[in-house]
């Protein structure tokens, strides 16, 4: 949850510049201040995947001052 929508697009334009694909989901799919990012994983992801996008949303959410 990033709260913001605005945030929410930056997050997920950042991502897809490290290329996760991850959308942001904001009002009025979402209450207004619950915006936040979808990732649909499915069995075809390998391991290194959901690690190589783990890393990406570090990146990205130290980078947007989301995480410390």
């Amino acid at each position: 949850m990033l709260g913001e929508a605005t945030l929410a697009q930056q997050f997920s334009k950042r991502l897809f510049e490290e290329g996760v694909f991850a959308m942001a989901i904001g009002y009025p799919t979402v209450p207004q201040g619950k915006a936040r990012i979808r990732v649909m994983n499915t069995a075809a992801h390998t391991q290194d995947d959901l690690d190589r996008g783990l890393e990406a949303f570090e990146k990205v959410g130290r980078e947007l001052g989301v995480i410390g």
